[in-house]
Parts: C-alpha cells; structure tokens; sequence
C-alpha cells in the first residue's frame, strides 16, 4: 500500500500533496543534517582549542563539503587561485547555503550581520569559524570591521564578503557597494571575484536555494532537500589588484563577476527586501 502524501499549504493558501518520495527525501536529509550540525558543534567546542589553526581550516571546509552532500548538493568547484599571502574574496549571493559552498573550496572568514552572532546553532558556530560581525546600520562599526579585515588580511587569511549586500534569485548581479573593499585599496591587497550558481541535476536553472522575498530559514531548507538534488557551481576570476579609489575597485569586481556569470552588471537582479546572512 503506497505511503499517504502529506498536505502543506502553500503561500497562496491552497493546500499542496507532498508526494511520498519527496517526504521520505525530505526527512532522511533533515535527520542526516542534525548528526551533522550536532558533530560540527561538539567538534568546535571540544577538538577546536587543541588542533593548530590549518587543522581547524581543513576541519572546516572538510565539515562543510559534507554538508553538501548531506542536503543533496553536488558541488562542482574551480580551483581557487594561488595567492602567497591574504586576499579579499567577493561574491555574488543566492542563499545561505553560498557559504558552505564557498568554505567546501577555500578557507575564509566570511563578514555577517551582528543579528547572525545571536541565532541558535548557526550563530554558535559562525562565531567559531571566525566570522566578523557587523552592525549594518553604524557607519562607525564600518571602520572597525576594516580594521579587523585588515589584520586578517595582513596576516596571511582570505575574507569573503557580498558586496550586494542582500541575495538575489541568481538570474543577475546588483551593483557591488564599495564600503568593504577599503582594505584591500589599503593594503593594496588582492581582491578575488568569485560567481556562483545552482541548477537542477538537470543542468537547469533552479530557485530552490535561493533566499528571498521574505521566507523563512525553515522554508528556504525544505525547498533544498526536497529537490532531487542541486549542482552547485563555484567559478574564480583572476586577482585583481587595487588602482585607485574602492569605487573603481567594486566596478572592476561587479565586472569580472558579472563576466563569470554571463551576466549583466549593475540591478539586474530582483529586488530583495529580506535580509539574510551575509
């Protein structure tokens, strides 16, 4: 006798089947994804202070590769260049799950918006990983995130930022705000454009991972480990190295990501009025 399908009401307020190997899908993956999120926090509480920092990094992106493949994402990702010393990585955004991505392919320290560091488990852990936070809304706590990239920087670390400053659904690029990109012009530092998109097992565009228009973390995971399976793509553009003003520099990097898309630059993208984890 075939499994019952389960109702769920959709935005519109009609009420939606879920069909049975969607339900099974959908459940096996949340309950692998709790062993998981489970192991990451006993790992960045008990193992995190006894392992050298390149053993935490590779622990890190090795957990996040595995949360991929937990929530059914195969990830395809370009090597990322060979720099000596830090770098400055900026990319577009889709969804939360950006991060990971980008973490499963280089080591970073990602800056995030100061109501991230007080979510359970997800803020937890960020803070572990070595995410800066920022209050958006303080130009003043602008300048001291600068600092703090700069020392980052300095001593040999990439940090990642969305110069969008929001997600899209990953059809287009908005303009890259520049305020961030200080300490790489500072530092004369390189800056890495970085592009990343999803498509369905298919090859087809999806908008399953995409982290907008007002829905709920809780929606946005049921959307992911509901499909099939997600490819998730992650490409690098070459360095560019800082020649002016921070304007110039966030034009020239909106350009070479736009280009890594195949996309246009400059409010191509949707509006997003949520404002998600950078």
């Amino acid at each position: 006798m075939p499994a019952a399908s389960s109702p769920e009401t959709s935005y519109n307020g009609r009420v939606n089947l879920t069909p049975p190997a969607t339900l099974l899908r959908r459940t096996t993956r949340i309950s692998l994804l709790v062993l998981h999120l489970v192991w990451g926090m006993a790992a960045a509480g008990l193992a995190f202070p006894l392992l050298r920092p390149g053993q935490r990094d590779r622990f890190i992106m090795a957990w996040a590769r595995r949360l991929l493949r937990v929530l059914g994402v195969r990830a395809r990702l370009a090597p990322p260049p060979r720099l000596t010393g830090g770098a400055l990585l900026v990319c577009n955004h889709i969804s939360w799950l950006d991060i990971y991505l980008i973490y499963a392919a280089q080591r970073v320290h990602f800056v995030s918006k100061a109501e991230v560091r007080n979510w359970p488990v997800a803020g937890w852990l960020a803070k572990k990983t070595g995410t800066l936070f920022i209050e958006r809304g303080r130009r003043a706590d602008t300048a001291r995130i600068n600092v703090e990239m700069r020392a980052l920087m300095q001593d040999g670390a990439w940090v990642a930022v969305f110069p969008e400053g929001t997600t899209s659904d990953g059809r287009g690029l908005r303009r890259f705000m520049p305020s961030l990109l200080q300490p790489a012009v500072q530092l004369n530092c390189p800056v890495v454009p970085a592009a990343l998109r999803y498509r369905t097992l298919d090859g087809e565009y999806t908008a399953a991972p995409a982290y907008i228009d007002h829905i709920s973390m809780w929606q946005s995971l049921k959307n992911i480990v509901s499909e099939p399976g997600l490819i998730a793509e992650l490409h690098f553009g070459d360095p560019i190295l800082p020649d002016g003003h921070r304007r110039e520099l966030a034009a020239q990097a909106e350009a070479a990501t736009a280009r890594l898309l195949g996309a246009t630059a400059s409010g191509t993208a949707p509006q997003t009025p949520v404002d998600p984890p950078a």
